[in-house]
C-alpha cells in the first residue's frame, strides 16, 4: 500500500520562447481532481476510512497529511459516489515577467585540429569542436513571478481541530520586499511588521515579507441551501483540500557539454559527438508540485511518485504584446 510523501510530485509544462524577448503576462494554472475518482477513490474518504481502521501510532503514514488521531474529529460526509471530488480543485493566477539571454559557450583556448585528434587516438575527430578547457556558459534566466490570487475550497482546516491538526490546506508562498521611511536596507526579514527593532522607529514597515496563501476565495452563504448540504465556509463540514503544494516558474535552455578522453587528456565540446547548445529559443518552465504519495511506501520514504488522485493540470499563458499561439508541451522543446 502506498503512503503520503512530503516531497511533492512535480508536473512540468514547457513553453518555447525566443531569446532576449521581454515578456510580461498572466499565467493561469488549474488543477482538478479527475471525475474517475468519484466512483473509485475519493481521497478524503480514503483518509478517513484508513484512520477508522488503524491508529496514528501503528499506521502514521496513512493519516498524513491530516494527522488525525481519532475518526471522531473528522466529519464523515460520506463523499464516495457523490461526485464530490470535483471540489478538490486548485486555481492560481500569477504575473510572470522577464526573459532569458542565450549566447554560444566561450572557451579559453583554441580548438583542436583534426590532425591532433587523429594522432592522439581520440574517437571523434571533428575539427574546430573540441577544446581542452571546459566552456563558460553565460546564458542567464531572468524570469520572476508573483502570485496574484489563489482560489480553492480549502477552509479553516489548520485551526479546525486544535492539537489534532487537520492539514487539508498547503500554503503557496508569496514574497514581497517593501521600502519605507526608514530606508530600503537593514530590515530584519524574520520580524513581522511593524519592525520596532533596534534603530527602527514606529514607522518602520520595510523589509522582506512572506505571505502564505491558502485561498483568496469567498463562499456565499446564500448558496448553502437548496444547492448542496455542505456549507463551504463551515470548517466543521468542509472536507475539501487543494492539491497544489507549490509552483516554480523559470527559464532553461538546451545545453549538453560532452567529453572524450585519450592518454589522460580530456576534451570538451558542445557541437560534436552528441553535444549541443541551442541559441534560437529557450523553455519557460512551469513546475507544478502536487500533493502525492510513494506507491511503494516504507518507513522513511520521502519523494512522491504519484499524485493521491488522478488529476488534470491545465496551464494558460499569454505574455503582453505576443501571440496567443504559444506551444505548451508536456516535455522540453528540443527544436
Amino acid at each position: 500500500m502506498g503512503g503520503y510523501a512530503a516531497t511533492p510530485l512535480s508536473i512540468k509544462k514547457y513553453i518555447k520562447i525566443p531569446p532576449r524577448r521581454l515578456i510580461s503576462g498572466f499565467l493561469h494554472i488549474n488543477v482538478i481532481s479527475h471525475d474517475d475518482n468519484d466512483d473509485k477513490l475519493d481521497a478524503y474518504q480514503w483518509y478517513r476510512d484508513e484512520i477508522v481502521a488503524t491508529t496514528q501510532e501503528t499506521d502514521w503514514h496513512s493519516a498524513q497529511p491530516w494527522f488525525g488521531q481519532a475518526a471522531s474529529v473528522f466529519d464523515d460526509e460520506g463523499r464516495s459516489n457523490k461526485f464530490l471530488s470535483f471540489g478538490d480543485y486548485d486555481c492560481l493566477l500569477f504575473w510572470v515577467a522577464g526573459g532569458m539571454t542565450i549566447q554560444t559557450p566561450l572557451y579559453t583556448g583554441a580548438p583542436a585540429t583534426t590532425g591532433y585528434l587523429s594522432s592522439n587516438d581520440f574517437s571523434d575527430t571533428t575539427a574546430g569542436s573540441w577544446f581542452a578547457d571546459a566552456p563558460n556558459d553565460y546564458c542567464q534566466n531572468f524570469i520572476k513571478y508573483d502570485l496574484i490570487s489563489r482560489i480553492n475550497n480549502g477552509y479553516g482546516h489548520a485551526a479546525l481541530m486544535g492539537d489534532e491538526l487537520y492539514q487539508g490546506t498547503v500554503a503557496v508562498t508569496k514574497n514581497e520586499f517593501r521600502s519605507d521611511v526608514e530606508g530600503v536596507s537593514g530590515h530584519d526579514s524574520t520580524v513581522t511588521a511593524p519592525n520596532y527593532g533596534t534603530g527602527f522607529g514606529p514607522n518602520a514597515h520595510g523589509g522582506n515579507f512572506q505571505k502564505h496563501i491558502m485561498s483568496c476565495g469567498s463562499h456565499s452563504t446564500s448558496a448553502t441551501t437548496g444547492d448542496g448540504d455542505i456549507d463551504l465556509s463551515d470548517g466543521d463540514k468542509n472536507t475539501f483540500f487543494p492539491p497544489i503544494q507549490g509552483v516554480e516558474v523559470y527559464g532553461t535552455h538546451r545545453l549538453n557539454i560532452v567529453t572524450q578522453e585519450s592518454g589522460g587528456t580530456t576534451l570538451h565540446s558542445h557541437s560534436a559527438a552528441g553535444g549541443y547548445h541551442l541559441t534560437d529559443f529557450w523553455n519557460l518552465v512551469i513546475d507544478i508540485k502536487l500533493r502525492g504519495y510513494d506507491d511503494g511506501w516504507t518507513s522513511g520514504s520521502a519523494e512522491a511518485d504519484k499524485e493521491w488522485f488522478k488529476s488534470r493540470v491545465n496551464v494558460f499563458f499569454q505574455p503582453f504584446g505576443e501571440t496567443g499561439n504559444l506551444l505548451i508541451s508536456e516535455s522540453e522543446h528540443t527544436s
